[in-house]
């Protein structure tokens, strides 16, 4: 009994001296750390987005008229001038309307012009008259000194007086029944003119004619289909110069810059894998996307891209801080455990983890800027071996070499 019981305590110090090494081991075993230096190297904060490849101007053509389509003269990704006929909507109506207007108003000129044969008639009437009364008041003069001179009655002196006066009255009326003649036919003649005008711009709606130079992007119609007014028929683009419109949310927005001094954009493009090419904000559009919170920024590109098409889906970051002489610390390095008040990071000191409050700059997805707590040189932890670090615990380190950005 006594020897069995000595063997179970035996085994059970045993067991425990076991353990206790285990734990002790496990306690006093180094870390298995990978390091890297702080190091100087360009920071740069940067706002992500998205976008598409937009041109400079696009239109959409609409149809001023409901008529069927009689002719369809170019096709989508033709080039076309500004002015250029597109397509001709049938009009036999207002063509028509418009014929018989010009003859109306060809008739209408001659009638107010000088070979009138209207105003002719009067003008001959009015000098007739004239000439009739210029013969009377001879006549009366004559009788005056006749009838001072007792050679004629007075009732012959009457008569002729009358005969100027009544003369006088038709000439007066002459002259003005002409000029009442002519400025009805004047007034006929510019309302008939109008008339054309408004018939020939109703004719005009026939044809379908591009307000810019540009390419076709889209025509949405055929030949001889029924078009209604105000529908839509071609889409135009001017594509002389291509833009690129990022979609930034309305958080972002306050911190980039257009017009001459615009942020700095690096642009990539799913049609261009591993390229990147540089842009300049032009203009920030003052109407934002209310449902999606978010303002439309317009890139100009720094240099035309070869095979850069209307649509491209673009991503893109506008630059808003860099610093060139920056101290560069691995985001990694940072301690994002719960509870952790202010930044915070992991060092590497003489083998042992140190933990030290800094002070942050500029964040990008890779690295951070230190502008207190760390000093070039510096190794920070980036990857505590899958264990839990602790300050002062012993570290065996492997370095990993930064990348200067």
């Amino acid at each position: 009994m006594t020897r069995t019981h000595s063997r179970r305590w035996f085994i059970l110090g045993a067991l425990l001296l076991l353990g206790i090494g285990v734990v002790g081991y496990r306690r006093l075993r180094p870390h298995d750390v990978t390091v890297e230096r702080v190091i100087r190297g360009r920071a740069v904060e940067a706002v992500y987005a998205t976008g598409t490849v937009e041109p400079r101007e696009r239109v959409i053509v609409k149809s001023r008229l409901s008529e069927h389509v009689e002719a369809l003269l170019v096709h989508e990704g033709d080039p076309v001038t500004r002015g250029q006929l597109l397509a001709r909507i049938d009009n036999p109506v207002r063509g028509y309307a418009l014929t018989q207007g010009e003859t109306q108003l060809e008739r209408a000129r001659q009638q107010a012009g000088n070979r009138s044969p209207t105003l002719t008639a009067l003008e001959a009437q009015a000098r007739a008259l004239r000439a009739q009364l210029e013969l009377a008041r001879i006549e009366l003069a004559r009788n005056v000194k006749l009838a001072t001179a007792g050679a004629i009655p007075q009732q012959e002196l009457d008569a002729s007086r009358y005969r100027v006066s009544q003369l006088d009255a038709q000439v007066q009326s002459a002259e003005a029944q002409l000029r009442a003649t002519r400025v009805d036919l004047v007034a006929t003649r510019d309302q008939l003119a109008s008339q054309v005008k408004s018939l020939a711009s109703e004719a005009d709606e026939a044809a379908v004619v591009s307000p810019i130079g540009g390419i076709v992007l889209r025509r949405a119609v055929e030949l001889g289909e029924v078009v209604t007014q105000n529908q839509a028929l071609f889409e135009i683009a001017d594509t002389s110069e291509l833009l690129v419109e990022l979609r930034v949310d309305e958080a972002d927005i306050a911190r980039i810059k257009d017009g001459p001094t615009g942020s700095v954009v690096a642009l990539s493009f799913y049609a261009f894998p591993n390229r990147a090419f540089a842009g300049k904000v032009a203009e920030i559009l003052p109407e934002p996307d209310r449902v999606r919170r978010a303002y439309t920024v317009k890139v100009r590109l720094d240099a035309p891209i070869p095979g850069l098409r209307v649509g491209m889906t673009a991503e893109g970051n506008v630059i808003v801080q860099r610093k060139d002489d920056a101290l560069l610390l691995p985001t990694e390095a940072l301690d994002r455990s719960p509870g952790t008040s202010g930044d915070q990071a992991w060092f590497a000191v003489d083998g042992h983890a140190v933990r030290r409050p800094v002070t942050l700059g500029i964040r990008d997805l890779t690295s951070v800027e230190v502008i207190a707590g760390a000093a070039e040189g510096d190794l920070a932890i980036v990857d505590p071996g899958g264990r839990k670090l602790s300050d002062h615990a012993r570290l065996t380190t492997t370095t990993r070499s930064a990348d200067v950005p």
